[in-house]
């Protein structure tokens, strides 16, 4: 789900659901109407339109609009149209973005008793305050190749330890939120602290050489190729890989794993808030959650979602395992990370 950003996509009038954007017209002021929430395009929005937003009309009535883009789009489309006449009533997005977003004043907490569902999700799914709400989660462990990889890993730190990984890791780029989530946890693990960030490039470049992807469809291709053995890669890429036939296996290392994430939050500005909460409480419902695992091998939020045993071994942290994903302080790590990308950039490429 974290991307590199090339384009933005708007897309229209599909399955009763009409898609509209406010892109172009941020500063006219939207009463009270069509509920407008977002989505990624791809299989994203084809599964939004065909699973989840057509049962939610049903339910209830509402009319809904849905907004096709890319994290940095929706920076730009709330910041043009400013805090009072926002584009969306909820916004779906990666904390990374999001942290930058409520910091400037666009979101505001989410009312427990609008959204029961709230009080039923893991710990690591809620904000204080009830800020925001995690949706969407797909947990990051270390991915390696079983046929080629004689020991398995079982910590990040195999990744500096292990020399068969020598020259052959695949790592994300500074610029994809992996990326920098994994020099965060390098950090944390190393230096004792998330916010030792120059130290954690030090660190990081010893693992060179390794091979440097923009997104998990390219780690992905280069872990099946055989151009790297061992990489961070999101459970349910790996699962989906697994169904490929592709040989390889995917561990929690024992300091934790991090994660993709959509943040689900509600528009300070919003003149539709009754229907967003309704909106955001059916998200975290355990038969919708459940459609996520389903569909994507994502981990669920919400405590009630019982996994089949088809499930359980494919999407293997969920339940109790969910403490074992790390949230970060993107508040901070977005005031150094411009800091960060010049550096990674000037270490990684010598």
């Amino acid at each position: 789900m974290s991307k590199p950003i090339r384009r933005r996509t708007f897309l229209r009038a599909a399955a009763g659901v009409t898609a509209a954007s406010t892109l172009g017209f941020p500063y006219i002021a939207r009463a009270a109407g069509p509920l407008v929430v977002n989505s990624y395009g791809g299989s994203f929005e084809k599964f939004m339109r065909k699973e989840i937003i057509p049962p939610f009309v049903k339910e209830t009535g509402i009319d809904l609009t849905l907004d096709v883009g890319l994290g940095k789009g929706w920076l730009t489309n709330l910041r043009a149209a400013g805090t009072e006449h926002p584009p969306y009533d909820v916004l779906m997005t990666n904390e990374s973005w999001a942290s930058v977003e409520r910091g400037e004043g666009h979101f505001e907490p989410i009312p427990v008793d609008k959204v029961p569902n709230l009080k039923d999700c893991w710990p690591v799914a809620r904000y204080p305050n009830d800020d925001a709400v995690i949706g969407v989660l797909a947990p990051i462990g270390l991915c390696y190749r079983t046929d080629l990889v004689k020991t398995p890993p079982t910590s990040w730190k195999d990744l500096w330890d292990n020399p068969e990984f020598k020259g052959k890791t695949a790592m994300y780029t500074i610029t994809n939120s992996a990326g920098y989530m994994f020099s965060l946890l390098t950090a944390k693990m190393y230096h004792g602290s998330q916010h030792e960030v120059d130290k954690a490039i030090d660190t990081i470049k010893k693992l060179k050489p390794f091979n440097q992807v923009d997104f998990s469809g390219t780690l992905e291709t280069v872990l099946t190729r055989g151009e790297a053995i061992i990489g961070p890669l999101d459970f349910p890429a790996v699962a989906r890989m697994k169904k490929k036939g592709i040989k390889v296996e995917v561990v929690a290392p024992k300091e934790g794993v991090f994660m993709f994430d959509q943040v689900f939050n509600v528009l300070k500005g919003s003149k539709n808030k009754e229907n967003g909460y309704k909106w955001i409480n059916y998200i975290l419902r355990p038969d919708v959650q459940l459609k996520w695992v389903r569909n994507y091998f994502y981990s669920p939020v919400n405590k009630n979602v019982a996994l089949p045993n088809d499930l359980k071994s494919v999407v293997p942290i969920h339940g109790a395992r969910m403490k074992e994903v790390i949230k970060w302080d993107w508040t901070a790590a977005n005031k150094v990370r411009d800091h960060v990308i010049e550096r990674w950039n000037k270490e990684m490429r010598r």
